[in-house]
């Protein structure tokens, strides 16, 4: 295990996201991921938490960035959660500069062009979304995006009817907003693209 600073700004050096990182950090930061900034503010890190029905989830996160991590993720008893934090790196900060504005989550103006990959929309959808469904019918998809405002919520809302021809409201939630996909063929439209990225422990979210 790497413990001093030396070997872990060699490793910093030697690091670089791959496409499979960078869209999935894309989608977590669009879900519950977020990235905290080390204690001389200089760089940023990526933080994972998710509840123990998760676990498969998050150590599927850790498979991925395993060589930006210096521990293996970790159980918290408290909050039934299990958490793993990367290293900081100049990449996570490029990232912290696109969705945080003085501390607060915000939706990169670019955002657009990477909702078109399934990958970060799946992951994003695995964090974040759920279905209302009948006994034999899926009535539509939520996408709880409470943390972006309602205008954010009205750009996510229409880039997706663009990108996947679908139709998609935003509705409140406690007087936050929120995406809902609404309708049986809609909603199956849109699973219908992200289910192949996916992992298994999901099918709940899909049937």
């Amino acid at each position: 295990m790497i413990t001093n600073s030396r070997d872990i700004k060699i490793l910093r050096e030697s690091l670089k996201f791959d496409q499979k990182q960078e869209f999935l950090l894309i989608g977590t930061l669009l879900g519950d991921g977020s990235l905290l900034a080390n204690a001389w503010g200089k760089n940023y890190r990526l933080s994972v938490q998710h509840g123990e029905s998760q676990k498969e989830y998050l150590f599927w996160k850790y498979k991925i960035f395993k060589k930006w991590v210096l521990s293996c993720p970790k159980y918290y008893a408290k909050t039934n959660s299990w958490r793993f934090r990367t290293i900081s790196h100049p990449d996570f900060t490029n990232f912290a500069c696109k969705f945080y504005k003085k501390g607060k989550k915000i939706l990169w103006k670019n955002i657009e062009r990477y909702l078109k990959e399934p990958f970060i929309v799946a992951v994003w959808y695995m964090d974040d979304g759920n279905i209302r469904k009948g006994r034999n019918k899926i009535y539509g998809v939520m996408l709880n995006t409470q943390s972006f405002s309602c205008k954010e919520n009205l750009r996510l809302k229409n880039f997706l009817e663009r990108i996947y021809d679908i139709k998609v409201l935003v509705i409140k939630d406690h007087k936050k907003p929120r995406l809902y996909i609404s309708g049986n063929k809609n909603a199956e439209k849109f699973l219908s693209v992200i289910k192949p990225y996916c992992l298994s422990c999901f099918n709940y979210k899909f049937s």
